[in-house]
C-alpha cells in the first residue's frame, strides 16, 4: 500500500517538471505575426517570450551578416508584436551623368538610397528604377537630369527643369488646362534653354442686349402734291438679345463668336410718303418714267416707287415704278 502510494506521488512530480520543460522549451502563449521581408509578407505563430531570431528560425528566414530586423533578433516577443520588419543589407551604385556614387544602406526603397546620395527626384531628375522598389545588394540606379526651360506663365518667368521631351508632354506635366495654349506647337521637341510662354485660355457666354436699326420706307399718294414729301410713321428701333461665347487670354478678350440671336423688341420702319398729285397741266411730276419721258400722262399717276439698291454697295440702283393703271416702269438712280 506504502509502496503504490509513494509510486503515484513519484509520477505526479515527472508530470510537473515536464510540464516545466516544455513551458521553458515553447514560450508562453502562442500569437500570430508577420513577417515583412522586403515587401514579402510570410503569416507566422510565435510563443510570447521567443526572440525574434528564433521566429525567423523557425518561418525559415535566413538573415545576413549585416541584415538587421525590426524588432532587434535578441528581442523578445511581447502580445503587443504585430510584425516583424526586416531589413535587408545593400551596397548600391547611383549614377548621374558622369557622377557615381556608391552607398551603403540597411532597409529603404530606392528614393531614400537617392536621398542618401544626395540628389532629389524633383528639378527633372528621374530615375530608371521605380522609386518605390525596395533596394538590393549590388543594384545600379541610373539618374536622368532634365533640360532647362525658360518658362514665361501667369505673369512670372522662371527657369525649370524637364524631362519631358516634347511640347505636349511639358504641357501634361504642368497640367495646363485643356483650352491652355504654348507658344510652340505641341509636337515640337524640348531643347535645352528653350523659351515658353503659356498663355491661360478661359471661354465664356456672354449674353448682350443690341439694337436693331429700323429702315425707312417710301411711299407715293396723289393727296400729296408733288414735290412734297410728309413722315407718315416714325421709326423705332427694335432689340435683340445675342449670345456670344467670348475667348478670354489671360484674363482680357481676345475675340468673340456670335453663336445665337433671339428678338425681342420688333423694330417698326419709318414711312415717308411723297405727292404725285397732277398740277394743273395734266401731268404729274414723276421723274424720268421710262422710255426718256420727263412727265406722267393724264390720267394716270404714281401709286408707289420702290427702291432696289445695287448688291455692290455703289449707291446706284432703280426704282420700280407701278401706275394707277396697274402698270409698272423702271428708273435708273
Amino acid at each position: 500500500m506504502k509502496k503504490h502510494y509513494f509510486g503515484k506521488i513519484l509520477a505526479l512530480v515527472m508530470a510537473v517538471c515536464m510540464l516545466s520543460c516544455c513551458l521553458v522549451a515553447c514560450g508562453g502563449k502562442e500569437i500570430a505575426l508577420t513577417v515583412n521581408d522586403r515587401g514579402t509578407k510570410t503569416e507566422v505563430t510565435a510563443n510570447v517570450g521567443n526572440t525574434v531570431a528564433q521566429v525567423l528560425e523557425k518561418a525559415q528566414i535566413t538573415l545576413g551578416e549585416k541584415d538587421e530586423t525590426e524588432p532587434a533578433k535578441d528581442a523578445k516577443i511581447t502580445e503587443d508584436v504585430k510584425e516583424i520588419i526586416v531589413k535587408r543589407y545593400a551596397k548600391i551604385t547611383v549614377v548621374l551623368g558622369d557622377e557615381k556614387k556608391e552607398i551603403e544602406m540597411v532597409g529603404g526603397t530606392v528614393e531614400d538610397a537617392i536621398k542618401k546620395a544626395g540628389y532629389t527626384l524633383d528639378g527633372g531628375i528621374t530615375s530608371d528604377t521605380p522609386a518605390t522598389d525596395y533596394v538590393k545588394d549590388g543594384m545600379t540606379i541610373t539618374l536622368t537630369k532634365g533640360l532647362t526651360v525658360e518658362l514665361t506663365m501667369d505673369g512670372k518667368t522662371t527657369t525649370i527643369s524637364t524631362s519631358a521631351k516634347t511640347v505636349a508632354d511639358l504641357a501634361n506635366e504642368l497640367k495646363l488646362g485643356a483650352d491652355d495654349e504654348l507658344s510652340e506647337k505641341a509636337e515640337t521637341a524640348i531643347t535645352d534653354g528653350m523659351k515658353l510662354t503659356v498663355r491661360r485660355v478661359e471661354y465664356k457666354e456672354v449674353k448682350e442686349t443690341e439694337k436693331i436699326s429700323f429702315e425707312t420706307e417710301e411711299r407715293y399718294s396723289d393727296s400729296i402734291s408733288s414735290g412734297s414729301s410728309e413722315v407718315t410713321q416714325e421709326g423705332v428701333d427694335g432689340e435683340k438679345e445675342v449670345t456670344y461665347k467670348v475667348k478670354y487670354v489671360d484674363g482680357k478678350e481676345d475675340s468673340r463668336k456670335s453663336v445665337s440671336e433671339k428678338v425681342t423688341k420688333e423694330p417698326v420702319n419709318k414711312i415717308v410718303t411723297y405727292g404725285t398729285a397732277s398740277d394743273d397741266s395734266g401731268y404729274s411730276d414723276g421723274g424720268n418714267q421710262g422710255g426718256g419721258s420727263d412727265s406722267t400722262p393724264a390720267g394716270r399717276t404714281v401709286v408707289s416707287k420702290q427702291q432696289v439698291p445695287d448688291c455692290d454697295g455703289s449707291g446706284h440702283g432703280y426704282y420700280i415704278i407701278t401706275y394707277s393703271d396697274g402698270s409698272e416702269e423702271y428708273e435708273v438712280y
